[in-house]
């Protein structure tokens, strides 16, 4: 490979210059390097969500029973069947829906082994997708994979 060197002449009538094609390898094994050993998050990652159905317009089964509103408004507040749960959109540890969530799975399992826990989650459209995914990461956290996500209304509608 012919390398020709860019700079001034010099007196003797060389060029002086530099090499850099060397560096460009290393920076292409070090890109390798660090893309193979990065680890990605899975914390948000590996949550799974089901899509609702007709399914909520059907009669209820015998063992079905009144899922639990969460909602969550324009401000970021987070409310659990009407009661605040999390008022400070910037704390992202939601320890009271957590509460309520795992006192709810209790319930359930007590009223019937059959009955799968679910949610019904409300997310006004202007709020960060932050504190929806706090919401998310929550119900995961317990072990809730049943969630039908609706829209919420505002006041315009």
């Amino acid at each position: 490979m012919i390398r020709k060197r860019v700079g001034r002449r010099t007196g003797n009538g060389e060029n002086p210059g530099l090499d850099i094609s060397s560096l460009i390898d290393v920076s292409f094994l070090l890109l390798i390097y660090f893309l193979i050993t990065s680890t990605l998050e899975p914390k948000e990652g590996d949550i799974g969500m089901t899509v609702p159905t007709d399914r909520l317009n059907e009669a209820p089964r015998e063992y079905d029973f009144d899922r639990p509103e969460i909602e969550v408004d324009a401000l970021g507040i987070v409310t659990f069947s009407g009661e605040i749960v999390g008022a400070n959109p910037e704390v992202r540890e939601l320890v009271q829906l957590t509460d309520r969530l795992e006192t709810y799975l209790k319930a359930a399992n007590v009223y019937s082994s059959k009955a799968k826990a679910g949610v019904n989650l409300s997310v006004d459209d202007s709020v960060k997708g932050q504190r929806f995914m706090d919401v998310m990461n929550c119900l995961a956290g317990v072990g809730i994979t049943d969630v039908a996500i609706d829209g919420m209304k505002t006041e315009q509608e």
